[in-house]
Protein backbone atom coordinates (compact mmCIF):
# COMPACT_ATOMS: atom_id res chain seq x y z
CA UNK A 1 0.00 0.00 0.00
CA UNK A 2 1.74 2.98 -1.32
CA UNK A 3 1.65 6.05 1.17
CA UNK A 4 0.48 9.47 -0.12
CA UNK A 5 2.43 12.42 0.26
CA UNK A 6 2.09 13.96 3.97
CA UNK A 7 2.24 17.43 4.56
CA UNK A 8 5.55 18.27 5.73
CA UNK A 9 4.63 21.78 7.38
CA UNK A 10 4.52 20.29 10.89
CA UNK A 11 5.83 22.26 13.68
CA UNK A 12 7.27 18.78 15.55
CA UNK A 13 8.19 16.98 11.82
CA UNK A 14 11.73 16.88 12.86
CA UNK A 15 10.97 15.49 15.81
CA UNK A 16 8.87 13.04 14.96
CA UNK A 17 11.49 11.41 12.57
CA UNK A 18 13.86 11.23 15.62
CA UNK A 19 16.38 9.38 13.75
CA UNK A 20 16.33 11.04 10.40
CA UNK A 21 15.57 9.80 7.34
CA UNK A 22 13.77 6.77 5.97
CA UNK A 23 14.52 5.10 9.56
CA UNK A 24 11.94 6.74 11.13
CA UNK A 25 11.08 5.80 14.67
CA UNK A 26 7.06 6.91 14.09
CA UNK A 27 5.05 8.55 11.71
CA UNK A 28 3.73 12.57 11.39
CA UNK A 29 -0.24 12.53 11.92
CA UNK A 30 -2.09 11.59 8.73
CA UNK A 31 -2.65 14.68 6.68
CA UNK A 32 -6.29 15.94 6.18
CA UNK A 33 -8.46 13.02 4.41
CA UNK A 34 -6.13 10.40 5.38
CA UNK A 35 -2.38 8.36 3.74
CA UNK A 36 -4.66 6.35 1.68
CA UNK A 37 -8.19 5.47 0.61
CA UNK A 38 -9.22 2.71 2.87
CA UNK A 39 -10.68 -0.02 0.94
CA UNK A 40 -14.20 -1.09 2.12
CA UNK A 41 -13.93 -4.53 1.50
CA UNK A 42 -11.43 -7.01 1.33
CA UNK A 43 -9.05 -6.98 -1.57
CA UNK A 44 -8.08 -9.40 -4.56
CA UNK A 45 -5.36 -8.49 -7.06
CA UNK A 46 -7.19 -9.58 -10.23
CA UNK A 47 -4.00 -10.56 -12.48
CA UNK A 48 -1.48 -13.52 -11.77
CA UNK A 49 1.66 -11.80 -10.50
CA UNK A 50 -0.18 -8.79 -8.86
CA UNK A 51 -0.26 -8.31 -5.11
CA UNK A 52 -1.28 -5.87 -2.51
CA UNK A 53 -1.10 -5.45 1.01
CA UNK A 54 -2.84 -6.88 3.88
CA UNK A 55 -5.26 -3.94 5.28
CA UNK A 56 -4.60 -6.04 8.84
CA UNK A 57 -2.80 -8.98 9.94
CA UNK A 58 -3.85 -12.06 8.19
CA UNK A 59 -6.36 -10.34 5.23
CA UNK A 60 -8.79 -9.52 8.94
CA UNK A 61 -11.52 -7.35 8.20
CA UNK A 62 -10.23 -4.86 11.44
CA UNK A 63 -8.13 -4.94 14.64
CA UNK A 64 -8.78 -4.74 17.89
CA UNK A 65 -6.41 -4.21 21.02
CA UNK A 66 -6.85 -5.16 24.95
CA UNK A 67 -5.30 -2.72 27.05
CA UNK A 68 -5.03 -2.81 30.94
CA UNK A 69 -3.80 0.39 33.02
CA UNK A 70 -2.61 1.00 36.42
CA UNK A 71 -0.76 -2.20 37.57
CA UNK A 72 -3.49 -4.01 39.50
CA UNK A 73 -1.78 -7.16 40.63
CA UNK A 74 -5.17 -8.88 42.00
CA UNK A 75 -6.83 -9.17 38.57
CA UNK A 76 -3.17 -10.65 36.84
CA UNK A 77 -4.43 -14.10 37.14
CA UNK A 78 -8.02 -13.37 35.90
CA UNK A 79 -6.72 -12.10 33.16
CA UNK A 80 -4.30 -15.09 32.34
CA UNK A 81 -6.78 -17.22 32.83
CA UNK A 82 -9.53 -15.50 30.68
CA UNK A 83 -6.83 -14.84 27.53
CA UNK A 84 -5.61 -18.32 27.51
CA UNK A 85 -9.08 -19.91 27.78
CA UNK A 86 -9.53 -17.32 24.85
CA UNK A 87 -6.48 -17.84 22.74
CA UNK A 88 -5.69 -14.26 22.90
CA UNK A 89 -2.81 -11.61 23.99
CA UNK A 90 -3.16 -8.33 25.99
CA UNK A 91 -1.25 -5.50 25.76
CA UNK A 92 -0.39 -3.94 29.81
CA UNK A 93 0.25 -0.02 30.51
CA UNK A 94 2.60 -0.19 33.67
CA UNK A 95 3.47 2.48 36.24
CA UNK A 96 6.70 1.58 36.49
CA UNK A 97 8.03 3.44 39.91
CA UNK A 98 5.26 1.23 41.89
CA UNK A 99 6.96 -1.83 40.57
CA UNK A 100 9.43 -1.34 43.96
CA UNK A 101 8.93 -3.38 47.38
CA UNK A 102 8.09 0.07 49.13
CA UNK A 103 5.07 0.65 46.72
CA UNK A 104 2.10 -1.88 47.86
CA UNK A 105 3.31 -4.83 45.49
CA UNK A 106 0.11 -6.65 46.97
CA UNK A 107 -1.46 -4.40 44.63
CA UNK A 108 0.85 -3.07 42.06
CA UNK A 109 3.82 -5.79 41.56
CA UNK A 110 6.57 -6.37 41.13
CA UNK A 111 9.24 -6.84 38.02
CA UNK A 112 8.57 -10.65 38.65
CA UNK A 113 4.74 -10.42 38.30
CA UNK A 114 5.39 -8.60 34.87
CA UNK A 115 8.08 -10.97 33.88
CA UNK A 116 5.17 -13.82 34.21
CA UNK A 117 2.83 -12.03 31.98
CA UNK A 118 5.89 -11.18 29.40
CA UNK A 119 6.39 -14.95 29.54
CA UNK A 120 3.10 -16.03 28.40
CA UNK A 121 3.18 -13.95 25.61
CA UNK A 122 1.24 -10.59 26.83
CA UNK A 123 3.17 -7.12 25.93
CA UNK A 124 4.77 -4.91 29.07
CA UNK A 125 4.56 -0.89 27.70
CA UNK A 126 5.07 2.25 29.36
CA UNK A 127 2.17 3.71 31.62
CA UNK A 128 5.14 6.83 32.39
CA UNK A 129 6.93 6.33 36.12
CA UNK A 130 4.29 7.98 37.86
CA UNK A 131 1.18 8.83 36.25
CA UNK A 132 1.86 12.90 37.31
CA UNK A 133 -0.61 14.70 35.16
CA UNK A 134 -3.00 18.10 35.18
CA UNK A 135 -5.44 16.57 38.01
CA UNK A 136 -7.11 18.71 40.10
CA UNK A 137 -4.23 20.39 42.73
CA UNK A 138 -1.67 18.34 40.89
CA UNK A 139 -0.33 21.11 38.49
CA UNK A 140 1.15 19.97 34.79
CA UNK A 141 4.73 18.55 34.91
CA UNK A 142 7.13 20.24 32.85
CA UNK A 143 8.58 19.35 29.42
CA UNK A 144 11.95 18.04 31.95
CA UNK A 145 9.42 15.87 34.26
CA UNK A 146 7.76 14.42 31.34
CA UNK A 147 10.57 13.25 29.33
CA UNK A 148 11.65 11.85 31.86
CA UNK A 149 8.60 10.09 32.64
CA UNK A 150 8.27 8.79 29.34
CA UNK A 151 12.35 7.73 29.02
CA UNK A 152 13.24 6.08 32.33
CA UNK A 153 9.85 4.16 32.47
CA UNK A 154 10.62 2.54 29.08
CA UNK A 155 14.06 1.61 30.15
CA UNK A 156 12.96 0.43 33.56
CA UNK A 157 10.74 -2.12 31.58
CA UNK A 158 13.36 -2.68 29.72
CA UNK A 159 15.99 -3.82 32.03
CA UNK A 160 13.56 -5.81 34.31
CA UNK A 161 11.40 -7.71 32.25
CA UNK A 162 12.97 -9.84 29.32
CA UNK A 163 10.77 -11.57 26.57
CA UNK A 164 9.45 -8.36 25.56
CA UNK A 165 10.22 -4.78 24.20
CA UNK A 166 8.79 -2.07 25.46
CA UNK A 167 8.48 0.69 22.80
CA UNK A 168 4.74 2.14 23.44
CA UNK A 169 3.13 4.52 26.15
CA UNK A 170 -0.52 5.32 27.80
CA UNK A 171 -0.58 9.10 28.21
CA UNK A 172 -1.50 9.86 32.15
CA UNK A 173 -5.43 10.81 31.95
CA UNK A 174 -4.48 10.86 28.43
CA UNK A 175 -2.84 14.04 28.47
CA UNK A 176 -0.69 14.09 25.42
CA UNK A 177 2.81 15.34 24.66
CA UNK A 178 3.69 14.22 21.43
CA UNK A 179 6.73 16.06 20.11
CA UNK A 180 8.28 14.42 23.49
CA UNK A 181 7.26 10.83 23.45
CA UNK A 182 8.24 10.64 19.71
CA UNK A 183 11.49 10.49 21.05
CA UNK A 184 10.94 7.50 22.59
CA UNK A 185 8.10 5.45 21.43
CA UNK A 186 6.83 3.92 18.33
CA UNK A 187 3.51 4.52 19.49
CA UNK A 188 1.16 5.80 22.44
CA UNK A 189 -2.67 5.46 23.49
CA UNK A 190 -4.74 8.12 24.40
CA UNK A 191 -8.50 7.92 25.92
CA UNK A 192 -10.46 9.86 23.20
CA UNK A 193 -13.69 7.41 22.60
CA UNK A 194 -13.89 6.20 19.54
CA UNK A 195 -12.02 3.80 17.53
CA UNK A 196 -9.13 5.18 14.86
CA UNK A 197 -9.94 5.08 11.17
CA UNK A 198 -7.64 2.70 9.62
CA UNK A 199 -6.10 5.40 6.95
CA UNK A 200 -5.74 8.18 9.42
CA UNK A 201 -4.15 7.11 12.90
CA UNK A 202 -2.47 8.97 14.68
CA UNK A 203 0.25 6.86 16.02
CA UNK A 204 1.47 9.20 18.85
CA UNK A 205 -1.98 9.86 20.27
CA UNK A 206 -4.21 6.69 19.01
CA UNK A 207 -8.21 6.87 19.96
CA UNK A 208 -9.46 4.52 22.77
CA UNK A 209 -12.82 2.64 21.45
CA UNK A 210 -14.98 0.53 23.73
CA UNK A 211 -15.26 -3.11 24.52
CA UNK A 212 -18.69 -3.12 24.41
CA UNK A 213 -20.38 -4.62 21.47
CA UNK A 214 -21.64 -1.81 19.61
CA UNK A 215 -17.45 -0.22 18.98
CA UNK A 216 -16.32 -4.33 17.81
CA UNK A 217 -19.22 -4.07 15.71
CA UNK A 218 -18.22 -0.68 13.95
CA UNK A 219 -14.78 -1.54 12.89
CA UNK A 220 -15.84 -5.35 11.79
CA UNK A 221 -19.02 -4.33 10.70
CA UNK A 222 -19.14 -1.06 9.99
CA UNK A 223 -22.99 -0.54 11.68
CA UNK A 224 -24.37 -0.54 15.14
CA UNK A 225 -27.47 0.38 16.74
CA UNK A 226 -25.91 0.42 20.44
CA UNK A 227 -23.28 3.56 20.59
CA UNK A 228 -24.51 7.16 20.65
CA UNK A 229 -26.21 8.99 17.67
CA UNK A 230 -23.46 11.19 16.61
CA UNK A 231 -21.21 7.37 16.24
CA UNK A 232 -23.71 5.26 14.60
CA UNK A 233 -23.45 5.25 10.84
CA UNK A 234 -19.93 6.23 10.94
CA UNK A 235 -18.64 4.21 7.69
CA UNK A 236 -15.09 5.51 8.08
CA UNK A 237 -14.48 3.66 11.21
CA UNK A 238 -15.22 0.66 9.65
CA UNK A 239 -12.32 -1.87 8.99
CA UNK A 240 -10.29 0.47 12.16
CA UNK A 241 -8.11 -0.26 14.93
CA UNK A 242 -10.35 -0.68 18.75
CA UNK A 243 -8.11 0.02 21.36
CA UNK A 244 -10.54 -1.19 24.40
CA UNK A 245 -9.00 0.01 27.84
CA UNK A 246 -9.55 -1.70 31.21
CA UNK A 247 -8.57 -1.17 34.70
CA UNK A 248 -10.22 -2.75 37.87
CA UNK A 249 -12.28 -5.24 36.52
CA UNK A 250 -12.98 -6.59 40.12
CA UNK A 251 -13.75 -3.00 41.82
CA UNK A 252 -16.58 -2.03 43.41
CA UNK A 253 -18.04 -1.66 46.82
CA UNK A 254 -19.54 -4.83 47.60
CA UNK A 255 -18.61 -8.17 46.14
CA UNK A 256 -21.75 -7.90 44.33
CA UNK A 257 -20.70 -4.98 42.64
CA UNK A 258 -16.95 -6.61 42.05
CA UNK A 259 -18.52 -9.72 40.50
CA UNK A 260 -20.81 -7.60 38.72
CA UNK A 261 -18.08 -5.55 36.84
CA UNK A 262 -16.16 -8.80 36.40
CA UNK A 263 -18.84 -10.52 35.20
CA UNK A 264 -19.56 -7.19 32.48
CA UNK A 265 -15.39 -7.57 31.27
CA UNK A 266 -15.93 -11.01 30.53
CA UNK A 267 -18.83 -10.89 28.58
CA UNK A 268 -17.17 -7.96 26.29
CA UNK A 269 -13.89 -9.90 25.94
CA UNK A 270 -15.39 -13.03 24.95
CA UNK A 271 -17.24 -10.91 22.45
CA UNK A 272 -14.09 -9.52 21.03
CA UNK A 273 -12.40 -13.06 20.97
CA UNK A 274 -15.48 -14.55 18.96
CA UNK A 275 -14.85 -12.55 16.36
CA UNK A 276 -11.14 -13.34 16.11
CA UNK A 277 -10.38 -15.86 13.13
CA UNK A 278 -12.49 -14.74 10.62
CA UNK A 279 -13.23 -10.99 10.96
CA UNK A 280 -11.04 -9.33 13.56
CA UNK A 281 -6.75 -9.29 14.96
CA UNK A 282 -7.47 -9.60 17.95
CA UNK A 283 -3.77 -8.41 19.08
CA UNK A 284 -0.99 -6.09 21.17
CA UNK A 285 -0.95 -2.83 21.16
CA UNK A 286 2.42 -2.42 19.61
CA UNK A 287 2.43 -4.99 17.01
CA UNK A 288 -1.04 -3.30 15.71
CA UNK A 289 1.72 -0.28 16.06
CA UNK A 290 4.42 -1.90 13.76
CA UNK A 291 1.82 -3.33 11.21
CA UNK A 292 -0.08 -0.47 10.74
CA UNK A 293 3.24 1.99 10.10
CA UNK A 294 4.91 -0.48 8.48
CA UNK A 295 1.51 -0.54 5.88
CA UNK A 296 1.10 3.22 5.71
CA UNK A 297 4.54 3.64 4.90
CA UNK A 298 5.13 0.81 2.65
CA UNK A 299 6.27 -0.09 -1.06
CA UNK A 300 5.35 -3.47 -3.03
CA UNK A 301 6.34 -4.17 -6.09
CA UNK A 302 5.82 -7.70 -8.29
CA UNK A 303 5.70 -9.20 -11.13
CA UNK A 304 5.14 -12.86 -12.52
CA UNK A 305 8.34 -14.34 -13.74
CA UNK A 306 8.15 -17.71 -15.64
CA UNK A 307 7.02 -20.31 -13.33
CA UNK A 308 7.57 -18.08 -9.61
CA UNK A 309 6.42 -14.79 -8.70
CA UNK A 310 8.41 -12.28 -7.20
CA UNK A 311 7.93 -9.28 -5.43
CA UNK A 312 9.73 -6.26 -2.98
CA UNK A 313 8.17 -4.80 0.23
CA UNK A 314 10.03 -2.08 1.68
CA UNK A 315 9.04 0.40 4.58
CA UNK A 316 10.46 4.13 5.72
CA UNK A 317 10.25 2.94 9.25
CA UNK A 318 13.58 1.59 11.96
CA UNK A 319 14.51 -1.97 10.63
CA UNK A 320 15.48 -2.70 14.11
CA UNK A 321 12.48 -2.28 15.93
CA UNK A 322 9.58 -2.51 13.16
CA UNK A 323 9.94 -6.04 11.98
CA UNK A 324 6.35 -7.13 12.07
CA UNK A 325 5.47 -9.29 9.01
CA UNK A 326 2.70 -7.66 6.63
CA UNK A 327 0.27 -9.65 5.16
CA UNK A 328 0.58 -9.15 1.07
CA UNK A 329 -2.00 -11.06 -1.11
CA UNK A 330 -0.40 -12.51 -4.14
CA UNK A 331 -2.47 -13.69 -7.25
CA UNK A 332 -1.14 -16.91 -8.56
CA UNK A 333 -1.57 -17.88 -11.56
CA UNK A 334 -4.74 -20.13 -12.78
CA UNK A 335 -4.25 -24.01 -11.66
CA UNK A 336 -1.79 -23.45 -8.64
CA UNK A 337 -3.16 -25.59 -5.71
CA UNK A 338 -0.77 -24.33 -3.06
CA UNK A 339 2.32 -22.12 -2.63
CA UNK A 340 5.66 -21.74 -0.61
CA UNK A 341 7.55 -18.92 -0.32
CA UNK A 342 10.90 -17.59 0.63
CA UNK A 343 12.64 -14.19 1.66
CA UNK A 344 16.19 -13.29 1.11
CA UNK A 345 16.14 -17.06 0.70
CA UNK A 346 14.79 -18.23 4.33
CA UNK A 347 11.08 -20.17 4.00
CA UNK A 348 8.38 -17.30 5.20
CA UNK A 349 4.82 -18.38 6.32
CA UNK A 350 2.36 -18.96 3.64
CA UNK A 351 -1.69 -19.81 3.67
CA UNK A 352 -3.08 -21.06 0.23
CA UNK A 353 -6.26 -19.30 -0.12
CA UNK A 354 -9.24 -18.94 -3.12
CA UNK A 355 -11.72 -16.20 -4.11
CA UNK A 356 -14.33 -16.70 -6.89
CA UNK A 357 -12.52 -19.71 -8.15
CA UNK A 358 -9.33 -18.45 -8.40
CA UNK A 359 -5.67 -19.09 -6.52
CA UNK A 360 -3.94 -16.76 -3.96
CA UNK A 361 -1.55 -16.77 -1.58
CA UNK A 362 -0.96 -14.88 2.04
CA UNK A 363 2.44 -14.04 2.34
CA UNK A 364 4.02 -12.96 5.90
CA UNK A 365 6.68 -10.69 4.84
CA UNK A 366 9.21 -8.28 6.88
CA UNK A 367 9.78 -5.16 5.07
CA UNK A 368 13.60 -4.56 3.81
CA UNK A 369 14.44 -8.12 4.35
CA UNK A 370 15.25 -9.18 0.77
CA UNK A 371 12.77 -10.35 -1.85
CA UNK A 372 10.05 -12.49 -2.01
CA UNK A 373 9.53 -15.40 -4.30
CA UNK A 374 6.63 -17.78 -4.52
CA UNK A 375 6.58 -21.01 -6.35
CA UNK A 376 4.32 -23.67 -6.44
CA UNK A 377 4.73 -26.22 -4.30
Amino acid sequence: MKQATIATALSVAAVFAAVGGEQLMNLPPPPKGGRFTTPTDLVWPAKPGEADVCLWSGDRFAACSITIDDNCKPDHEWWLKLSEELGIKLTWFVITDHCVKKNNPGFNGTWADWQKLADAGHSIQSHTTNHKAKHGDVPMPSDEEVESMYRDSLKAINDNVTNNFACCIAYPRGEPHEAIAAKYAIACRGVYGVPSCANSINYLCTNKGAGGKGHVQMVAFGETQEDPKWIRGNKALKRGWNVVLYHFVHAGRTDADREKNAAGAEKEVRYIASLKDDRLWVCRFDDAAKYGQERDSATLTSALKGDKIEFTLTDRMKDDIFDYPLTVKVRLPDGWKSAKATQGGKSVPVRFVSHDGAPYALVEAVPDKGVVRVVSK
